[in-house]
């Protein structure tokens, strides 16, 4: 009973509308997306990868903005939708309350992952975009760490555009320009990739969450 919960409240959240939501689960293409909208980094058996089900048809039909998201460790793809935004940061959930916090396209915390990104600061990214990349861009990200504290680790990024590139997802293309975020704090270091359009949209990231959770690929598939 949860999970078909979960179909009918992604069904009006993405604006695809079902003939109704009963008791009987329905084995169609579209109940599947239903529970695909905002999927779950760990699914249940019975739930295919959101990348097996998403059609243009689907994603055309969706009222709502949403993310493809994959964990790139597992190969695991689900979808997001938006629940709430405070000054700027946009709140993402799916139905399993995994949440991702966005701020100008660039992830600055998760939850529900087992090894969170709590909290990041990023404040040049966004200017090193428009910029045509940046040195020395200051990068603060906060980690839980044992007893319940919290561990903030300060990084020196180099932000360099690579080139042009364009995207295509499930019947649209979008114009971007690749940029890279190269970290680096000691012998330590990372490196974000962002896909950014003529207006600033991230379209599309591959970014470090955690060294357990490794790096998560998000495409917005929808404004």
């Amino acid at each position: 009973m949860r999970a078909l919960t979960f179909r009918c409240v992604a069904v009006l959240l993405s604006g695809v509308t079902l003939a109704a939501c009963g008791n009987t689960p329905s084995r169609s293409p579209l109940a599947t997306m239903t529970g695909q909208v905002a999927g779950a980094l760990r699914p249940a058996p019975d739930v295919p990868d959101a990348r097996a089900v998403l059609t243009p048809a689907l994603v055309a039909a969706s009222a709502t903005s949403v993310l493809l998201v994959i964990q790139r460790t597992s190969d695991t793809a689900f979808t997001m939708v938006p629940v709430a935004a405070n000054l700027g940061t946009v709140q993402w959930r799916n139905a399993s309350d995994t949440g991702l916090l966005r701020r100008d396209g660039v992830v600055v915390g998760t939850r529900g992952l087992g090894f969170d990104l709590l909290t990041a600061d990023a404040p040049g990214l966004a200017a090193a975009f428009a910029a045509g990349g940046a040195r020395d861009v200051r990068r603060v990200n906060r980690h839980l760490a044992g007893e319940g504290g919290i561990v903030a680790r300060a990084w020196s990024c180099d932000v360099r555009l690579l080139g042009a590139e364009r995207l295509e997802y499930y019947g649209r293309s979008f114009e971007t320009r690749v940029f890279e975020e190269v970290c680096r704090a000691g012998d330590d270091g990372f490196t974000n990739r962002y896909w950014v359009e003529g207006d600033g949209t991230v379209r599309r990231s591959v970014e470090r969450i955690s060294p357990e959770v490794g790096d998560l690929e998000i495409v917005r598939l929808t404004e």
